[in-house]
């Protein structure tokens, strides 16, 4: 005899086995899902880090560019600063240079200078030794003698820029080349006109050396 309480519908089985495939289906799709959540967060986690990595290494040129450009720029600097001295070295040789042949042109000039003076006196004092000798002979070549010495010191000395001035009577009285002497009272000239020459004046190069020394006319009319 078929126990009825142990024996199964057909129908009741059917379900069974649909609420056990649907239960399998549901632990399937709960593990998918954990799985698919699993990977997702891996995912971001895996570009977080990579993310994390990128922008250290950025970070790491940025550091690093400033330490290779104050690098650079230090190695520029220190060119040029060698540079610098460099061509203040060559520079202060090449004044060195220029300064000693200024001074050797200068001292070789001097030398020149001083052995034409030396000539030059050499002439006039063979002219005064001749005057000297002649002398004892006649009083005419004495002067002659002394003329020529007086035309070789004229000659000298023009020959050195020298010129003279000799005041004119009757013109102007010119403060800057004359120098006054005295005055006299005379209607002769015009007033504060020269109206007579002490001694004549010296240019040297254009330059006054020494003024003339005149005397200066004051009219009477003026006086009073």
């Amino acid at each position: 005899m078929i126990d009825e309480k142990n024996e199964k519908n057909p129908e009741d089985i059917d379900n069974e086995e649909r609420d056990k495939e649907e239960r399998n289906a549901d632990t399937v799709h709960g593990s998918d899902k954990l799985e698919n959540k699993d990977g997702t967060e891996t995912g971001k986690k895996v570009d977080e880090e990579r993310e994390v990595i990128e922008k250290d290494i950025e970070n790491n040129e940025v550091l690093q560019e400033p330490e290779t450009s104050e690098v650079d720029e230090s190695k520029v600097l220190r060119d040029e600063i060698k540079s610098l001295k460099d061509e203040n070295a060559r520079l202060r040789s090449e004044f060195m240079n220029y300064r000693n042949a200024l001074v050797r042109e200068s001292e070789e000039s001097i030398k020149k200078y001083k052995e034409k003076m030396i000539l030059r006196l050499i002439e006039i004092y063979d002219n005064l030794s001749r005057a000297l000798e002649n002398s004892e002979n006649s009083k005419k070549s004495l002067i002659s003698g002394i003329r020529l010495i007086h035309k070789s010191v004229e000659r000298l000395m023009f020959d050195e820029g020298l010129s003279m001035i000799l005041p004119e009577i009757g013109k102007p009285f010119d403060p800057f080349s004359h120098e006054v002497e005295g005055t006299i009272s005379s209607n002769d000239v015009p007033d504060m006109a020269v109206y007579g020459v002490v001694e004549r004046g010296y240019n040297l190069n254009g330059k006054v050396l020494k003024p003339a020394r005149v005397v200066v006319a004051v009219n009477n009319s003026s006086e009073s």
